[in-house]
């Protein structure tokens, strides 16, 4: 009978379609929970690791009477899909030099940053440093990589670039 045929026939197609839609639902769901597990981290990475070094390299700064800053965004996606990655930024204002030209100056800055997108932490110094080195291209680092003491060698090699040391 004609109707047996088309119900197991299409019977079996949207089987095999509901099958195909699962698996891409749960891959669509673990790529979400990966994105969240590696932002978790890398903010709980800022919170314990990156900000109380940048704070104690900013005591000492201050100290000696430079001023510091240190700026902090968590990652954001809006409507358009226009991304903005999470990090902190170390900023430093020696004595006597005059002020930046804009807000900006990665002379003076180091920043620590993800990369979502491949789940990356990009750490980048002022042009003076040049970025990369043993992190590879653009010293993009796995999460996993990104400990005090290299946060401490970027801050002294950031601080030394800034007073020409």
């Amino acid at each position: 009978m004609m109707a047996d045929n088309l119900h197991t026939a299409l019977g079996k197609m949207l089987d095999a379609y509901d099958t195909r839609r699962s698996v891409d639902v749960a891959r669509e769901k673990k790529a979400k929970d990966d994105d969240a597990l590696f932002l978790a981290s890398f903010s709980e990475l800022r919170r314990k690791v990156v900000r109380p070094v940048f704070e104690q390299a900013g005591a000492m700064l201050v100290e000696r009477g430079h001023a510091f800053e240190i700026w902090e965004a968590d990652f954001a996606a809006d409507a358009a899909g226009k991304v903005r990655e999470a990090g902190i930024s170390l900023h430093i204002a020696p004595a006597g030099m005059p002020a930046p030209l804009h807000a900006g100056d990665h002379e003076r800055s180091l920043s620590i940053t993800t990369r979502h997108y491949n789940k990356t932490v990009w750490v980048s110094g002022g042009r003076a440093l040049d970025s990369g080195g043993i992190a590879g291209a653009k010293g993009a680092y796995p999460l996993e990589r990104v400990n005090q003491q290299l946060i401490e060698e970027e801050v002294v090699r950031l601080v030394g670039a800034v007073m020409g040391g």
